[in-house]
């Protein structure tokens, strides 16, 4: 059996606690966390509880001059692109919290830090992992081409109230940020990350002056806001009409995601909720298939456990990565065109 490899974390939030930390449990002898950086001392007692053989540090060159093979960028989200920057131009491979990127500029650093440092590069993407998410990644496949692609995350009253996630950071916060980079991944899969004839017909921003926080992430309630809130686009990639729409806060009561296709050979849709939140719309987890006249059902676990093992598997594929390495993933050249793209005025 071969070594562990040795894994740090760069920045040690959320994530990292409720994530992470469960996922590795599930994935025991693949990693072994050497290394956190977490500048806040007052934070380092728990992290040891959570991860007793790791070496807690205050800094990022502390993090990468340690005894770590990868490190897991999970940063405040502006700071992504220069820790992921600094791991992989140290040789140092590298998995990213989302979001990865903003667009073309930023992948090109990454790009030419990979290429100096000889790093392996990976976006998260926990949903994509999903077993509700591959069921439905398959049922694309069998209806495909694709022509009509809804995705869809609405929280009623979720916002992530924690000073950095509301703060405005050139594109790095808000809701866009924080949910779309999940959909457009499950989208870029289901069209095989063509990007072909894309262009933007429209999109639509909200950001009110103040909202209450996420119960299940915690944060300080009615706080200030500076990033936008509901963030809705229509767009054409690869032959395929996409609508995307994301929401901290809808008028209707219940979090909810809902993927929908629509392609040559039939249609199919998958609907519950992705991540953490207990306040869902619906109770179910269930995807319909339709091919001709037949339709199939399939029901899958709701609830936090569905998305600690999608975290699990993708940490498996990131280890097979690290292990031999290999290009870089189409993802990132696909979300940097769509960022660029959405950002864009209309």
């Amino acid at each position: 059996m071969s070594a562990p490899i040795r894994l740090g974390f760069c920045g040690a939030g959320w994530v990292v606690r409720h994530c992470y930390a469960p996922a590795l449990a599930e994935r025991p002898g693949e990693f072994a966390v050497t290394a956190i950086c977490e500048p806040d001392p007052a934070r380092w007692p728990s992290l040891r509880a959570l991860f007793p053989q790791a070496d807690i540090v205050a800094s990022r060159a502390a993090l990468l001059s340690g005894p770590v093979d990868a490190v897991v960028v999970a940063s405040p989200n502006a700071c992504h692109l220069d820790d992921a920057v600094a791991a992989l131009e140290a040789g140092i491979a590298c998995l990213v919290e989302k979001p990865v990127l903003r667009g073309a500029a930023d992948l090109a650093r990454l790009r030419r830090a990979a290429g100096r440092g000889g790093a392996t590069l990976a976006a998260s993407a926990a949903c994509r992992y999903r077993a509700d998410t591959l069921a439905f990644l398959e049922a694309c496949r069998r209806i495909g081409p694709l022509r009509r692609l809804d995705l869809l995350w609405h929280r009623h009253r979720s916002v992530p109230a924690t000073a950095w996630h509301l703060a405005a950071a050139r594109r790095w916060t808000g809701v866009l940020a924080d949910l779309g980079p999940h959909l457009l991944d499950i989208g870029g899969a289901a069209l095989a990350w063509r990007s072909d004839g894309l262009a933007v017909r429209r999109r639509a921003v909200s950001a009110p002056e103040r909202a209450a926080a996420a119960g299940w992430y915690g944060g300080v309630v009615d706080r200030p806001m500076e990033v936008c809130d509901q963030f809705a686009a229509e767009l054409v990639l690869a032959g395929c009409d996409v609508s995307l729409s994301v929401r901290w806060r809808d008028d209707r009561p219940g979090d909810l995601v809902r993927l929908e296709a629509v392609g040559e050979r039939g249609s199919c849709r998958l609907e519950g909720l992705f991540g953490f939140s207990g306040e869902r719309r619906v109770a179910h987890q269930r995807l319909w298939t339709t091919i001709g006249p037949a339709e199939m059902v399939e029901d899958f676990a709701a609830g936090p456990s569905a998305q600690i093992a999608g975290f699990a598997a993708m940490l498996g594929d990131f280890a097979d990565r690290v292990a031999t390495g290999g290009s870089e993933p189409p993802e990132l050249a696909f979300l940097a065109r769509l960022g660029d793209a959405l950002a864009a005025e209309p």
